[in-house]
């Protein structure tokens, strides 16, 4: 018969093992193989304020993952009016899904859904870059071509370059920072609402980069990180920019469709053709198919959860998942 200390000794070797191999575990692949994802490409994930992540796919609809179970909504089982799904923000319990081609769904998560489109309202257009949520719960869209549209009281009020200050009608991104100050990135300059007022580059003597701007994202500290077509990664405080250097110079990479920085400050930046960009203090370090985990090279955004895990939407590879503490989703 076995002793005590046989049987103890063998079971805290196991139990120990398995802790360490979850610690481990610094990343996590979703694809349409292994998951409910029903594609590999995926335009961007978000989280809810209850921790209920939000998966918009390219040509497959919506995805709700709450850490265990997959939910998908598409044209062919919703009200859902597109299955390009392009951008996804939240308010007071509802989904706001921004789509390229059917215009803004409204979804309370279980079975109501409003849909604003430019045949039943007075909306913009229908191809949606970007929506955002003010503090006075207004809801905003860039739009595609033909500048923003603010939707308050159910009503739509417009604004492009016959209107205003905007100089180019690609409304690509909207930001909304913590102070509810606007910025709009544009096929040109950025374009910015203070308390209600529209201000441009000029009014703040900025000496404009005059590039493409894809996306902006606020950091801890206040700094704002905008992702450029051409520029690369720029961090910009309000008055002066300031281009963050990759590894030679960023090696020649170009199309940067988006940046966050995570809880311990490092800046992930994702390209479309060579991978991750990853900026801590001075240093930076190039991820791609052939030195890390990650899937594809191809990458449509990158988001940081409650949790600092950072979700991967990449065009051919689904969803690459990355902490270095080991990736935790439940």
């Amino acid at each position: 018969m076995l002793s005590y200390k046989q049987l103890v000794i063998p079971l805290l070797f196991f139990f120990f093992c398995g802790i360490l191999s979850s610690q481990t575990n610094t990343w996590i692949h979703f694809d349409s193989s292994n998951s409910g994802l029903p594609s590999n490409t995926i335009r961007l994930v978000s989280q809810d304020p209850d921790g209920v992540y939000w998966i918009g796919t390219w040509d497959s609809g919506l995805v709700k993952f709450d850490g265990k179970n997959w939910t998908v909504y598409n044209k062919e089982n919703s009200p859902l009016p597109h299955n390009c799904v392009y951008s996804i923000a939240f308010n007071n319990g509802n989904i706001l899904i921004g789509t390229m081609g059917g215009g803004l769904a409204i979804f309370d998560g279980n079975s109501s859904w409003k849909i604003y489109n430019e045949k039943n309202s007075n909306i913009p257009q229908d191809w949606i870059y970007s929506v955002a949520v003010d503090k006075k719960q207004r809801i905003w869209i860039g739009t595609f071509s033909d500048g923003i549209g603010i939707l308050e009281n159910d009503q739509w009020i417009n604004y492009n370059k016959t209107n205003s200050i905007l100089t180019d009608n690609k409304v690509t991104y909207i930001l909304i920072d913590k102070y509810d100050n606007k910025i709009l990135a544009t096929q040109g300059e950025l374009a910015f609402i203070i308390d209600d007022v529209w201000k441009s580059e000029k009014d703040f003597n900025i000496d404009s980069l005059d590039y493409v701007a894809y996306w902006i994202s606020e950091m801890h500290d206040g700094k704002k990180i905008i992702s450029y077509k051409y520029k690369g990664i720029v961090l910009f405080d309000g008055k002066n920019f300031t281009v963050l250097k990759g590894p030679n110079s960023n090696d020649g990479i170009e199309g940067f469709y988006s940046a966050v920085e995570d809880y311990k400050k490092k800046i992930w930046a994702g390209s479309f053709g060579q991978g991750i960009v990853v900026y801590e203090n001075e240093k930076s370090e190039i991820w791609n198919k052939s030195n890390s985990p990650v899937k594809d090279d191809f990458i449509f955004n990158i988001f940081v959860d409650s949790r600092n895990n950072k979700w991967i939407s990449t065009y051919f590879g689904g969803i690459s998942i990355y902490n270095e503490d080991g990736v935790d989703i439940k």
